[in-house]
């Protein structure tokens, strides 16, 4: 990267930064699939576009979008300006939904969401009106027009060492910090996107939901109020933001009136108002910190009361697995001795999960497979085990669930299917068939997969939004039971293999002679006892989740389990063992019970909450006007979707956001603007930007995204702008650089890149003659270059993989064939004075080619702590003048010296760090700051760039680096990333050029300083 891209590339990751701050999603690698033809559906206030295979789902989003235009927008008294831009996408096996605020747009991933942490819900009315309510709460609560985002305060500092030939030193010094116009922490964005209008009861308080704070409660791990103000943590930390945000923000409806919720979001609005707390103490009359003591004080003395019964008499079994956060899906092989599952020991997010293999409960865990998701299956012979696990070798690189085969004996993994969206197998007892689960537009069928015909049959006819999960086969082979949903909860049912008739699983379960068989409760992970007598499952009957057993021949129903958080995924095996997940405040153990018997169902009960009956003290809006009774849960019926009319999607861009900027640059003061602005399905985009100082320097950059084709075409574009002065001489540089390329990712790792580059150096002399000004313009430098560039990347998600990345690897190779045509050295030879009184320059030839390489390893040690290898080499094929040399020294390289006083044709540089926590979670907050981690690291540096390699030793030194980083959010949802340095070179070295006077460098200490959205180093 040369010192123009350099710069620019700087503010590129300031723009970006602030459109990923105001995307309310989990961001996951994707592709553009130019194979797909688009839709569009324009209602009143929305436009609706889908691609093919996703027709229902897009036409059921124009629907429900219109039914809660008007409770959102009434309950915050606000109403956007144009039409909001549902994006629904179904080419990947992912469930989410991301509220780009500043692009007026919601993406909707059309697969019903499926996460351990969260109950089951009507997905699309749920995500729908929860991004909905993303997109008008943030807009209530901005200070100024959505199309400027954004200020930014930048600085850039330079060493003082340089180069006879060039203004400044390399940058040492980097900051880049914002000022936001929309300011809202992220637990009360999700808290009020969750709350929604609490009349429809699309979202709303669950089993899961309230085991998550329950449990929190009670193990005294709940988030502290400064906490709930970022994210950055593990799965269970960040849902708690989610599952915190939603409890209080409901809190503060209930008892200050939803309408402070209006309030508080309305306060943001004042221009200097940056502090959330002083928002809620005008609306409520009390701080947040305050408010929040209230809400945790009256949560520890309800859940107290509602748990006295279960805890004096609780059955939670043994923990045989308490490692991890994620363990889940225990599952006994046929002969009872060995026990599988899934488990994320080691990680730190719920979806890291591998299948792991031990004998019986206490052995040793042995790994079978990583990345495997959902529900697996042993073979009846207990040689093989079926799981699903997801693969990007698929056509177009969409990234779906396939169905796996692993030999036990042989360690042998064998694909079943390819791009079948398959998930969740169970294997028939005669070892033929394996019934799965299939994914798409939105819905969940049951599915046979022969193995032998290697096909799939669907046998379930699901559509609009009803969902199967987790087949199992019966002992005999004649059932498949399965849970099924169309909106709320789960129930169960049993399918007929012969006659294709599905009959409900009529569940009972009896309080003080009270039958609640009737009320909408969540029956999931249920299995056949291996008599096929009996099916064990979980159910939230009581609000706890607790494994249940069912008598198929009496139909009665006994719990096995009696816990506080809750039992999940049962397995019994031959001699009546039952091991299943049990959820405590760290996450999913697993949980062994060797001989489970029914306990009694009065002290299973889980008492009623003092709020269950307190009613909202306040609402917004005419209800009886807004008619919610129609719409609100189970009175919509959404198996009836208008007649909508379908047009061929026509591109729709983004209104062109503006983000201002005051920048110090080599001590003057510049002011300029970013822009940014894309195509709704990010087909194309460009960013841009623009700085100027009272010396008339400037700084230009465009950077366009073209995706339409399938590899991505782009054109960089930078110039810039200097004026300097010396000895009666007043001297203008004007430097340019065009990029023309494509790219390409081969999968989510590599990347491919090829590129045509022009270059073009200007400069003007002008100076007074006799009273006259008088210019001299020329160019110094042409340059035409073809590059290629291709960089593998493979690193780790960990809570702390920013600040300490500690497993993986990162590696770019770089070729450039360059045509430079550089001005004659010999100044009485670089211009020829022409017949016509002119002078035109004359240049040398400079053709090269480069070769770069750059290689990073990333090794995990105990602690958390981590060693990082770090080695890059570059090689010129033949002497050219030292402005295309390669530079060791600086930010980027051996830090012990300046940048410039390392020079030459070839570079070898090695750097190897150790870095380690001093603090893992500071949680300290100060003003609009809040600071979680901070590292430190040890890195000794060695290497050197020289023009001859006959003692070439000579000219490599060493050096050792301290570094301090700290990973702090600013404003509550701006990541920020400081990092300062010292280095210092254990080298005294002379560097001679002829004309100059020699300079020393080393035996002293370089301080460099970063402050950005992100760590720029390794």
């Amino acid at each position: 990267m040369n010192r123009l891209q350099y710069y620019c590339a700087i503010a590129a990751v300031a723009v970006l930064a602030v459109f990923a701050t105001f995307a309310h999603a989990q961001d996951e690698p994707r592709w553009t699939h130019p194979e797909l033809k688009w839709n569009t559906i324009e209602t009143e206030h929305f436009f609706v576009h889908f691609h093919e295979g996703a027709e229902q789902t897009g036409k059921l989003t124009a629907k429900i979008a219109e039914d809660i235009y008007k409770p959102i927008t009434s309950l915050y008294g606000y109403e956007p300006k144009g039409k909001v831009h549902f994006i629904i996408i179904d080419y990947d096996d992912f469930s989410n939904g991301s509220a780009y605020y500043l692009d007026n747009k919601v993406e909707i991933w059309a697969s019903a969401m499926d996460f351990e942490l969260r109950g089951t819900h009507s997905w699309l009315r749920n995500v729908i009106t929860h991004e909905y309510t993303h997109m008008i709460s943030l807009g209530a609560a901005r200070k100024i027009t959505r199309h400027i985002p954004a200020a930014y305060v930048q600085w850039l500092g330079y060493e003082d060492e340089k180069r006879p030939d060039v203004l400044y030193g390399y940058p040492n010094r980097i900051l880049s910090y914002p000022l936001p116009f929309t300011v809202m922490p992220p637990w009360f964005a999700e808290g009020v996107a969750q709350h929604q209008r609490p009349e429809l009861e699309y979202d709303l308080w669950d089993s899961h939901r309230d085991m998550l704070l329950r449990t929190a409660v009670v193990e005294n791990k709940m988030l502290t109020y400064s906490e709930m103000n970022a994210f950055g943590k593990n799965s269970i930390g960040s849902e708690r933001v989610y599952n915190q945000g939603y409890s209080l923000s409901s809190y503060i409806a209930r008892n200050y009136g939803e309408a402070s919720l209006q309030q508080i979001a309305a306060n943001m609005r004042s221009p200097l108002r940056f502090s959330f707390d002083s928002a809620i103490k005008k609306a409520t009359g009390k701080s947040g910190g305050q408010i929040y003591d209230e809400w945790k004080n009256h949560l520890q003395e309800a859940y107290a009361q509602q748990l006295r019964e279960i805890q004096a008499h609780a059955v939670t079994g043994e923990l045989v697995q308490a490692k991890g956060s994620g363990n889940f899906y225990p599952r006994w092989s046929p002969d009872g001795g060995k026990l599988a599952y899934l488990s994320n020991a080691g990680a730190d997010y719920l979806g890291q999960t591998s299948l792991v293999l031990r004998e019986g409960v206490g052995g040793k865990d042995k790994l079978i497979k990583a990345g495997v998701h959902y529900a697996f299956s042993w073979s009846p012979d207990g040689a093989q085990l079926a799981y699903s696990r997801k693969s990007e070798k698929n056509p177009h690189h969409s990234v779906v669930y396939d169905l796996y085969l692993y030999d036990i004996k042989n360690k042998k993994e064998k694909r079943l299917t390819h791009a079948a969206r398959a998930h969740s197998p169970s294997w028939s007892p005669d070892g033929k068939t394996l019934a799965c689960v299939l994914n798409g537009d939105g819905a969940q069928n049951i599915a046979l997969y022969d193995i032998a015909a290697n096909q799939l049959k669907i046998i379930t006819s699901h559509k609009t939004q009803e969902q199967a999960y987790t087949p199992q086969w019966s002992p005999d082979g004649r059932q498949i039971l399965y849970s099924y949903s169309h909106a709320r909860g789960r129930s169960l049912r049993l399918y007929d293999v012969a006659s294709g008739e599905i009959t409900p699983v009529n569940l009972q379960h009896s309080t003080n002679g009270e039958s609640s068989g009737g009320k909408p409760t969540d029956a999931r992970d249920a299995v056949f006892s291996p008599d096929g007598q009996k099916i064990y499952f979980s159910w939230d009957v009581t609000g706890i989740f607790n494994i249940y057993s069912y008598d198929l021949a009496t139909q009665q129903t006994a719990p096995l389990t009696n816990v506080v958080g809750g039992a999940f995924m049962p397995s019994v095996n031959r001699d009546g063992e039952l091991a299943f997940s049990t959820f405590v405040a760290e996450g999913y153990k697993i949980a062994h019970l060797k001989t489970p018997q029914p306990v009694s169902p009065e002290v299973t009960q889980y008492l009623p909450s003092p709020d269950s009956n307190i009613q909202l003290a306040a609402v917004n809006g005419d209800l009886a006007h807004l008619n919610l009774n129609g719409i609100k849960h189970g009175a919509y019926d959404d198996k009836q979707i208008p007649n909508f009319e379908v047009k061929p999607y026509n591109d729709h861009y983004s209104a062109i956001s503006i983000l201002p900027r005051v920048m110090m640059d080599y001590g003057t003061v510049k002011l300029g603007s970013y822009f940014y602005s894309s195509e709704m399905l990010n087909k194309f985009s460009f960013i841009g930007g623009a700085a100027i100082n009272r010396d008339k320097d400037y700084d230009l950059f465009l950077l366009v995204d073209y995706d339409k084709l399938g590899p991505s075409l782009f054109l960089e574009a930078y110039n810039q702008v200097r004026h300097a002065g010396a000895d009666g001489y007043d001297f203008l540089y004007n430097l340019t650089e065009v990029d023309l390329g494509t790219r390409r990712f081969w999968n989510s790792q590599h990347l491919s890149q090829l590129s045509f580059i022009y270059s073009r150096y200007n400069a003007k002399i002008s100076f007074v003659d006799r009273g006259l000004k008088q210019s001299f313009p020329y160019t110094y430098y042409q340059g035409k270059a073809l590059a290629f560039r291709h960089s593998f990347h493979q690193r780790a998600r960990a809570v702390d993989g920013d600040i300490n990345p500690r497993m993986g690897r990162e590696i770019e190779l770089r070729y450039t064939r360059e045509f430079n045509d550089f001005i004659n050295s010999d100044p009485e030879k670089a211009f020829t004075l022409t017949d016509y009184g002119t002078f035109v320059e004359n240049y040398e030839p400079h053709n090269v080619h480069r070769v770069e390489l750059d290689w990073t390893e990333r090794l995990p040690l105990p602690g958390r702590t981590g060693l990082t290898l770090y080695g890059r080499g570059g090689w010129l094929d033949r002497e050219v003048d030292s402005f295309f040399y390669f530079f060791a020294g600086g930010l980027d390289g051996v830090r012990g010296y300046p940048f410039y006083s390392m020079e030459g044709r070839y570079l070898l540089h090695g750097r190897l760090t150790y870095r380690f926590p001093l603090f893992r979670h500071l949680d300290l907050s100060l003003l609009h700051l809040y600071l979680d981690k901070v590292y430190f690291a040890v890195s000794y540096d060695y290497g050197g760039a020289f023009t001859k390699t006959k003692g070439f030793s000579d000219k490599l030194h060493d050096s050792v680096n301290l570094q301090l980083r700290s990973e702090l959010f600013s404003f509550y949802g701006f990541p920020t990333r400081v990092s300062v340095d010292a280095a210092y070179g254990f080298d005294e070295f002379v560097v001679r050029r002829e004309g100059f006077d020699p300079l020393t460098y080393g035996k002293e200490w370089r301080y460099y300083l970063t402050v950005a959205f992100d760590f720029l180093d390794n």
